[in-house]
């Protein structure tokens, strides 16, 4: 049986700079390796169904990974109670099921460098939400100042010449703003669920449910994703790694320490994000308005957390 002392290691300023910087690095990585994962499993641009397919079995393999963890330290799987299967379900739909079908679309319509800045924005929807949700964490001028910095990146991704860039799809960069927002709601949500329950039950009970949901989409089109090289199964695997300890490794982080003390570091993710989309897909972060969108997000998302 394992033995693993969380609130300590959780609490110590080495392990958080190191854990916070290992999440921001993951969630970066997966920008680019959504972009690959379509052409490793031949998915084409205009396949949403299969796409969803592709989702839903990270994330199933990403919940079950999750619950063999938590086997492995002799804990049990199940909530305290039945009725957080409903929270649980809720919490799918919403953090799994609709930010990734906005997330997986989009993406399929846009650049990896773009989708990684855009996916910055959920900060800052995230600050806008709690303003009105709980009384202890109002806006403030400080906050409001990163938050309009935060969303002049997509002003600047889309300008060109004398106006905005006719690129701007809905189901491209719209998508992905969408996607935003439902993954900042979900975030709100989450946490207050893993305050009755541990990290590992919430999370992997409703990434399993979100993605039996997506599969489940899929399939009813008539759609079926065939795993059958060794590279589709190392890179599945990894996205389903890359989902599972980040999010559980983050909401440990939330929970034992202040929030505003872990997303601080939420400014790393795009950055990531861009250069590993440039190394991997071969896309050019060195755009002027690339860098401009990019230094802004940063910009935005330090202003709002900074003390």
């Amino acid at each position: 049986m394992l033995k693993f002392n969380a609130e300590k290691k959780f609490t110590n300023k080495k392990y958080i700079v190191l854990l916070a910087i290992l999440c921001t690095f993951l969630w970066g990585s997966a920008y680019p390796l959504i972009k690959i994962g379509y052409d490793v499993f031949g998915i084409q641009s205009k396949d949403s169904f299969l796409k969803l397919i592709f989702a839903g079995y990270r994330f199933l393999s990403a919940g079950i990974i999750l619950m063999l963890i938590q086997k492995a330290m002799g804990k049990s799987i199940m909530p305290k109670a039945k009725s957080d299967f409903k929270s649980f379900i809720l919490l799918g739909a919403v953090y799994t099921l609709m930010q990734y079908v906005f997330l997986y679309i989009g993406m399929a319509n846009t650049t990896g460098v773009k989708s990684s800045i855009l996916g910055s924005l959920s900060s800052f929807i995230n600050i806008i939400l709690v303003h009105f949700i709980y009384k202890d964490d109002k806006l403030s001028a400080k906050k409001i100042m990163g938050c309009i910095i935060g969303f002049l990146a997509i002003i600047i991704l889309n300008f060109e010449g004398e106006g905005l860039n006719s690129s701007f799809k809905l189901i491209g960069e719209g998508f992905l703003i969408f996607s935003a927002v439902m993954g900042s709601i979900g975030s709100i949500y989450n946490k207050s669920l893993v305050k009755n329950n541990d990290v590992f039950v919430t999370t992997s009970w409703q990434l399993i449910f979100g993605s039996l949901m997506l599969i489940a989409i899929g399939k009813s089109a008539g759609r079926t994703m065939v795993i059958a090289s060794a590279q589709s199964v190392i890179l599945l695997l990894y996205m389903a790694l890359l989902s599972s300890v980040a999010l559980v490794v983050w909401s440990t982080l939330y929970k034992y320490n202040k929030v505003g003390n872990i997303t601080v570091y939420n400014f790393l993710t795009p950055i990531f994000g861009a250069i590993l989309s440039a190394l991997l897909l071969g896309e050019t972060i060195f755009d002027i308005k690339n860098l401009v969108a990019l230094v802004l997000a940063c910009t935005g998302i330090w202003i709002v957390n900074r003390k």
